[in-house]
């Protein structure tokens, strides 16, 4: 049976267009699997989103703890100022952690120029690589709100005002004391 199927063919591949015909299948061949090399995997696209998502899950969460905690620490500090009494925080934040990585620089020098090459800092860890962390900077505080029951005095809503501006740095367009119901 196989001798049936394969003698037509072994004629017509013999000579110098059978050649051809080999060779071109040869390069088509090792063409496509050069090719297959650079189209991405719909495995690594669903794993790119979710790594994207999952690290913007992330950072929303760190801000908003770090928000919470600085509430918190707001709060602990108001009502121990003369007049404040119990009071309650709110602040908003811009942006999200922003983590900075250590560099390596190599600076070269030549006659008319200065080359400097920056390298992220990589730290091997039981087998896993990752870059060396210099720095966290925490988000930007834009705004803040101070819920007190002792607002209703001027002298008060300047304490706490000058308070929270020693504190986080802000204008004081920025702070809202007001008095608590």
């Amino acid at each position: 049976m196989w001798k049936r199927i394969l003698e037509p063919l072994r004629k017509k591949l013999k000579g110098e267009n059978g050649v051809r015909l080999v060779m071109l299948l040869g390069i088509a061949g090792l063409a496509l699997i050069l090719l297959s090399g650079f189209l991405p995997d719909k495995a690594e696209k669903q794993t790119d989103a979710a790594s994207v998502q999952s690290a913007e899950t992330a950072s929303q969460k760190q801000s908003e703890q770090y928000c919470r905690r600085m509430e918190q620490q707001l709060v602990d500090v108001l009502e121990q100022v003369e007049g404040v009494g119990s009071c309650r925080v709110m602040l908003t934040a811009t942006g999200s952690p922003e983590t900075i990585y250590a560099q390596d620089a190599e600076q070269e020098q030549g006659e008319n120029r200065t080359r400097i090459q920056r390298k992220c800092v990589i730290v091997s860890d039981s087998g896993s690589q990752q870059p060396l962390v210099q720095q966290i900077a925490a988000p930007e505080i834009s705004g803040v709100i101070v819920v007190c029951s002792g607002a209703s005095s001027a002298v008060v809503q300047e304490r706490v005002t000058k308070a929270v501006q020693a504190v986080l740095h802000l204008a004081a367009g920025r702070i809202c004391v007001v008095p608590a119901a």
